[in-house]
C-alpha cells in the first residue's frame, strides 16, 4: 500500500535539505569518534539520523509539481534556509556546547550563511581553542561548506525533472544578480559547480597539508576557506599557526573563492578568456591591490616590514572575500584610517557567482554606470546611453533591480545598526556589526573585532544579527517575497498588497 503523495516544491526542497544536514551531522559524529574524547558522537548520531529520517519522509510524501508559482519558489528557498538553521542549532544545544537558543541559532546561522561570527568562548583547558568537542567544531565547519555553494544548488543537482522551476530555485539562492548556467540544463550546471567546488576543496586540503597543518585542521579550514566562511577551531584563527606558508596558501585560496565559480569552471575547461576579459574580475584585482597598499601604508606608520605587508594583504583579502579570517588584531594595532578602509570593504563582497557575501562588485559597477549616465543626462537632456558593465549592456530593468537591492541593503544596514545601538552598544560596535552581518564577513570593529566575539551582545541584538545574516546571504528579495506566503493573520494580506502578489 503506497502512501498518498502531495505535490509540493516545499516538501521536496525541505526534505532534501534536511537529509543533507542530517548526513553532515553523522559525518561529524564519526569525526568525534576518531579525534574526540567526549560522548558528543552519540548525540550527533541520534540527532543526525532523526533529521535524515524526517527529511526522507518529507521527500517520500511529496512529488515534484509540474508548474510552480514564482512566489512558491522564494518561499521554499527561504523556508529551507530557516529550517536548516534551526536544525543546525540542535547539536550545539543537545551537547551542551551552548546553553541558550539565541546563541545556538546565531552560531548555526553564522555557519550556513558563511558569516563566521561566533559566540563560542575559549576552552578553560586550552585557551587557544574554542570550548567545544572536535565533532561539534567539525559540524561547525561543515555548515559553512554546505552553505558556501548553497544547499539549494545541491538540491537542484539531485532533484529529478528540475526544469525551468529548477533554474528559479538556483537563481533564488545564487550569490549574485544572476544565476548563470555553464551548461544548457540547470541540473547539469548545479552538478558541475558542485564538482568544481569539491575539487577546489580537495586542492586546498592538500595545500594546507603541505604547508604544515594537521589533517583535521586542513580539512576543517579547507571547508571554511573555500566557502569564504572563516570559522576556525582556534581562537586566534589562522594566526594560531604563525606560519607564512599557511598564510600564503590561505590568501590564494580566499582570493580564488571570491572569484566566480562559473568563470573558474571555464578556466578549468581550458577557457581562460572569459575570466581575463571580465571587468568584474579586473575590478576585484585592483580593489584588493589598492586596499592592501593603503592599509599597509596607513596601518602601522612607525614600522613596515614584509610581515606587515603580508598581514595587510591577508586582512584585505579576508574582508573583501568575506572570509573573515584573522592574523592580526587590526582593531588593537591598526590606525583609524586603516580600520576605515576595512569598514568600507565589509559590505562590498567579491564577484557574483562566488561563495563570498556582500553586495558583489558587479552591482557596484552597474550602479556606477547608472550614476554616470544620470549625471550626463543633467547636461544632455535627450541623451540615450546604455548602462554597461565592461562590454556587456545592462538593461534598465536589471539596473533598477540592482538599485532597489542597494536601497534595501542600506535600509537593513542602517536599521539594524540603530537597533543594535539601542541595546547599549557604542556606534562603532553597532554599525560595524551591522555591516559585517549584512555582508556575511564575520569580524567587525570595536567590541566585535577579530580578537573579540559576539557573545557579549544582548539576546535582542543577536536576533537582529541573525536576521541580517539571512538577509545578506539570500540577498533580501527572496526573504521579503516569502513573507507574502506566511500564514500569519494580518501579515500575509499586508505583504501581498505591498508586493502585488497572489497565490
Amino acid at each position: 500500500m503506497s502512501l498518498p503523495r502531495r505535490q509540493s516544491v516545499l516538501g521536496q526542497v525541505l526534505g532534501l535539505t534536511l537529509a543533507v544536514c542530517g548526513a553532515g551531522m553523522v559525518v561529524a559524529a564519526l569525526v568525534e569518534l576518531i579525534y574526540g574524547a567526549s560522548e558528543d558522537w552519540r548525540v550527533l548520531t541520534v540527532v543526525g539520523l532523526v533529521v535524515v529520517t524526517v527529511g526522507y519522509a518529507l521527500r517520500l510524501l511529496t512529488d515534484v509539481p509540474d508548474r510552480i508559482p514564482r512566489l512558491d519558489i522564494f518561499f521554499a528557498v527561504t523556508s529551507a534556509w530557516v529550517a536548516m538553521s534551526v536544525v543546525g542549532a540542535i547539536p550545539y544545544l543537545a551537547t551542551g556546547t551552548l546553553s541558550s537558543w539565541e546563541d545556538a541559532l546565531f552560531e548555526s546561522v553564522s555557519g550556513f550563511t558563511t558569516t563566521g561570527a561566533t559566540v563560542l568562548q575559549a576552552s578553560e583547558v586550552d585557551p587557544t581553542t574554542f570550548a567545544a568537542s572536535s565533532g561539534i567544531l567539525f559540524w561547525r565547519s561543515m555548515t559553512q561548506w554546505l552553505g558556501g555553494m548553497g544547499v539549494i544548488v545541491l538540491v537542484v543537482a539531485v532533484l529529478p525533472s528540475a526544469g525551468n522551476w529548477g533554474m528559479s530555485l538556483f537563481q533564488a539562492e545564487a550569490p549574485g544578480p544572476t544565476g548563470e548556467r555553464v551548461t544548457p540544463k540547470v541540473r547539469s550546471t548545479a552538478r558541475h559547480l558542485w564538482g568544481v567546488y569539491t575539487a577546489f576543496t580537495l586542492v586546498v586540503v592538500v595545500a594546507f597539508l603541505l604547508a604544515g597543518m594537521g589533517f583535521y585542521d586542513a580539512v576543517s579550514h579547507a571547508f571554511t576557506t573555500v566557502s569564504t566562511g572563516g570559522f576556525s577551531r582556534h581562537t586566534l584563527s589562522i594566526g594560531h599557526f604563525d606560519s607564512a606558508a599557511i598564510e600564503w596558501v590561505t590568501i590564494v585560496a580566499m582570493f580564488t573563492a571570491g572569484t566566480s565559480f562559473v568563470l573558474l569552471y571555464r578556466l578549468v575547461r581550458g577557457r581562460p578568456g572569459p575570466l581575463l576579459r571580465s571587468v568584474e574580475f579586473r575590478t576585484y584585482v585592483v580593489l584588493v591591490a589598492a586596499a592592501t597598499i593603503v592599509t599597509f601604508l596607513s596601518a602601522t606608520p612607525d614600522g613596515r616590514s614584509v610581515e606587515d605587508f603580508r598581514g595587510a594583504l591577508f586582512t584585505v583579502v579576508a574582508i573583501v572575500s568575506t572570509t573573515g579570517y584573522g592574523t592580526v588584531d587590526f582593531v588593537g594595532s591598526w590606525s583609524p584610517a586603516a580600520q576605515s578602509v576595512l569598514l568600507i570593504l565589509m559590505p562590498l563582497g567579491a564577484m557574483a557567482g562566488s561563495t563570498s557575501g556582500g553586495v558583489k562588485l558587479v552591482r557596484v559597477l552597474a550602479v556606477a554606470s547608472l550614476a554616470h549616465r544620470e549625471t550626463l543626462s543633467q547636461i544632455h537632456e535627450n541623451l540615450v546611453r546604455p548602462i554597461r558593465v565592461g562590454g556587456t549592456i545592462v538593461s534598465d530593468r536589471v539596473a533598477s533591480k540592482v538599485a532597489g537591492f542597494l536601497v534595501l541593503v542600506l535600509a537593513a544596514f542602517g536599521g539594524s545598526g540603530l537597533l543594535i545601538a539601542l541595546t547599549g552598544e557604542d556606534l562603532l560596535t553597532a554599525f560595524s556589526a551591522s555591516a559585517t552581518m549584512i555582508g556575511n564577513v564575520g569580524p567587525g570593529l570595536a567590541d566585535v573585532g577579530p580578537r573579540s566575539d559576539f557573545a557579549g551582545l544582548t539576546a535582542f541584538a543577536k536576533v537582529v544579527c541573525i536576521a541580517n545574516m539571512l538577509l545578506g546571504r539570500l540577498e533580501i528579495y527572496p526573504v521579503l517575497l516569502a513573507l507574502a506566503k506566511i500564514p500569519v493573520p494580518g501579515l500575509r494580506p499586508l505583504m501581498a498588497r505591498t508586493f502585488r502578489v497572489s497565490d
